[in-house]
């Protein structure tokens, strides 16, 4: 009951809701583009099913660049922008809701069989094992320093991809990555169930659908909050995790 006011405060005077052009950039399974070129993913599914509740039609655009979306966002040709991090700088041009949809997590993953022998507390926990990381990646403050102690043994490669095939080839012993690229890969190269993650995360960070200021109006604080409401739903009932199982993509509640 406490939703109708919201929704006719979307839909006055019994009109319908205005088209929303939601941009983001490529980042699969987030969003993608499909074999038809259209637009796929977590991200994608996510917003389609919340404004499909809310009876609000959307468009989605994928741009091909970071610099690109911002633009767009700044000059008003996205009404909403997918998927970004709190960056009090981005306030400027953004407005972010309530609820996000997304908690990117770092974890170190290591073999299987090595789940019960290798622990992370403190990174000093890792000293005895070799540790992979990729050159020019932005870790936290505390494991860049490590890196320069010779009383750890890291390795550094170019190519984060090749991180978890050194991992099953015996040659470094755990590897920090995100959840969502380490699992993915794992689906795609069929190495699912031979890796695991360490429970504590080096850096986790929630993550939001997100209004462009250009494109605001009087109505975008109640469609704001009818969109908090329904993610909140959707986190509460289930159906958010289902979105991510549908990926393989491990939940974390953001």
């Amino acid at each position: 009951m406490r939703v109708i006011p919201l929704l006719w405060l979307l839909f006055p005077l019994g009109l319908p809701a205005k088209e929303l052009v939601i941009c983001g950039t490529t980042e699969p399974p987030l969003k993608f583009l499909d074999a038809d070129q259209k637009p796929r993913g977590l991200d994608i599914d996510i917003v389609t099913a919340i404004f499909g509740k809310l009876g609000v039609p959307v468009r989605i655009e994928l741009i091909d660049s970071g610099a690109r979306l911002t633009r767009n966002a700044e000059t008003g040709l996205c009404d909403m922008v997918l998927t970004h991090s709190y960056n009090a700088a981005r306030e400027r041009y953004l407005i972010y809701p309530q609820q996000a949809h997304l908690r990117h997590s770092w974890h170190f993953f290591v073999r299987k069989a090595d789940l019960l022998q290798i622990h992370y507390e403190t990174l000093a926990d890792l000293k005895p094992w070799r540790i992979g990381v990729t050159r020019d990646f932005s870790y936290t403050p505390e494991l860049t320093a490590a890196m320069a102690d010779p009383t750890y043994h890291f390795q550094q490669i170019p190519m984060n991809r090749l991180q978890l095939r050194k991992l099953l080839a015996g040659r470094i012993d755990t590897v920090p990555m995100p959840l969502v690229t380490a699992f993915t890969q794992l689906k795609e190269e069929g190495l699912t169930g031979k890796v695991d993650y360490l429970p504590k995360p080096l850096k986790s960070s929630p993550y939001f659908n997100t209004w462009t200021r250009a494109k605001a109006d009087e109505n975008t604080p109640a469609q704001m909050a009818a969109y908090d409401a329904e993610l909140l739903r959707m986190k509460r009932n289930g159906s958010l995790k289902a979105l991510y199982d549908q990926y393989a993509i491990p939940y974390i509640e953001p």
